[in-house]
């Protein structure tokens, strides 16, 4: 008699379990992750990545930390009357099922005072978190050039 209740019960969890299973998985994919490596004698380096949103509505990416640097910021460049010049960057909004490229001369990372000396081959921690509070840890290969695509 007690199973015939739960029956139901039981039906309308299991309908409802593949929505809580997606509702879980990531939010966003990154690829193409990589760190230029920094001339002798230079603290900052430019990180980049390619971030894919795969939900149905937009992000942002609102912050962007690492344990390997002492401070992290979301950088523009711009060009204005012939000249390019950097902006930080509060957020970037990525497309409901689009993408968003940090790439030399775009969108890019500022990573400042690192912990320690990073040369081509090193690997380093990005941690992102965007506007629906969900969070990517990434890693990210210090390179000398770009990698191809």
């Amino acid at each position: 008699m007690v199973t015939r209740h739960l029956f139901p019960l039981m039906v309308l969890c299991v309908s409802f379990l593949p929505a809580a299973m997606a509702a879980d998985g990531p939010t966003v994919r990154a690829s193409h992750v990589w760190i230029r490596e920094a001339a002798p004698g230079v603290d900052v380096m430019a990180g980049y990545f390619v971030l894919e949103n795969l939900t149905d509505q937009s992000l942002a990416l609102t912050q962007v930390g690492s344990p390997d640097f002492g401070a992290v910021m979301m950088h523009q460049s711009v060009l204005k009357d012939g000249q390019e010049s950097m902006l930080e960057v509060a957020q970037i909004v990525i497309p409901a099922h689009g993408s968003i490229e940090f790439k030399p001369g775009g969108y890019h990372l500022m990573l400042m005072q690192p912990k320690k000396n990073l040369y081509s081959g090193d690997m380093v921690t990005l941690m992102l978190t965007f506007s629906d509070r969900s969070g990517l840890t990434i890693m990210a290969n210090v390179r000398r050039d770009p990698p191809a695509h």
